[in-house]
């Protein structure tokens, strides 16, 4: 790990989002992990590292992009497929019914989330940790889409 804080700020200068850069770090790490018969033979491993560590954040930034571009999309599908406002009152009081019956703590979280916060503010007010957050917002959605589609 002693070119961590290096390899660090090399992703974030690439990412721009700190636990993507985290992430990519990571993921750097553990393909090292997995190849640590072959890593002998290295001359320069900084440079090897490097070179890993800008392939695995090209590859992360074109799949952030291809996501930012399938969330536009799908809005713009949303807008134009929007339900009438029967349905969507229906489905406001149904959300509402499912967040009175959550815990406290998953509960604030969901509504700081629908509120528009980062992992990070929530996780700061909540005093949880953001993988903790991404956790329960997680859990939270795929359990009401459960939920919903049941009824």
């Amino acid at each position: 790990m002693p070119l961590q804080s290096m390899l660090y700020r090399e992703a974030y200068k690439v990412l721009g989002d700190a636990f993507e850069a985290e992430d990519a770090v990571q993921n750097m790490y553990v393909r090292l992990w997995e190849q640590k018969e072959e890593l002998g033979h290295i001359v320069s491993p900084e440079a090897y590292c490097r070179t890993m560590l800008k392939r695995i954040c090209i590859d992360r930034w074109r799949r952030m992009r291809a996501r930012a571009e399938d969330v536009e999309l799908i809005e713009e599908i949303v807008d134009a497929n929007a339900p009438p406002d029967a349905e969507r009152e229906e489905t406001a009081e149904f959300l509402e019914h499912f967040l009175a019956n959550l815990p406290d703590r998953q509960q604030r979280v969901m509504r700081m989330t629908m509120q528009g916060n980062t992992a990070e503010e929530i996780a700061e007010a909540t005093r949880l940790s953001v993988g903790n957050v991404r956790t329960i917002v997680s859990r939270m959605r795929q359990r009401f889409k459960e939920l919903y589609y049941k009824r």
